[in-house]
């Protein structure tokens, strides 16, 4: 995932370590998975959130593969999420998640995140 950090820091997005949390990423078909977690020495800090912000960060890291590479809007830009529907907090704590994302339109996507025991956390 350095590579991705890399071309965003590049493209004008720099991310401090704590804020690099994708560790692995695959797809099925529309459907991106991905494992995020805090570093070690923030791990401890999650439990002072419903969801650590690093963390729902790094879970949106994933949606850079929800599209082939290079389909992002015509400026080079990277889509930034600026409107919610829906959210649900489950659990609260969580210093590492499993992430599903799936594109629910054009211009939207569905993020559902679960700890590593598959219980479901937002």
């Amino acid at each position: 995932m350095t590579d991705l950090y890399e071309e965003l820091s590049d493209r004008g997005y720099g991310y401090g370590p704590v804020f690099q949390g994708l560790r692995a990423v695959w797809r099925r078909d529309d459907e991106v998975f991905a494992e995020v977690a805090l570093p070690a020495g923030e791990a401890d800090s999650a439990a002072g959130f419903g969801l650590h912000p690093a963390l729902l960060d790094a879970a949106l890291h994933a949606g850079a593969f929800a599209e082939p590479h290079g389909s992002d809007d015509e400026g080079g830009g990277v889509r930034l999420p600026f409107a919610w529907s829906g959210v649900s907090l489950h659990a609260s704590g969580a210093s590492s998640l499993r992430v599903r994302l799936r594109s629910t339109g054009a211009e939207s996507l569905s993020l559902d995140l679960a700890d590593g025991e598959g219980v479901p956390v937002a």
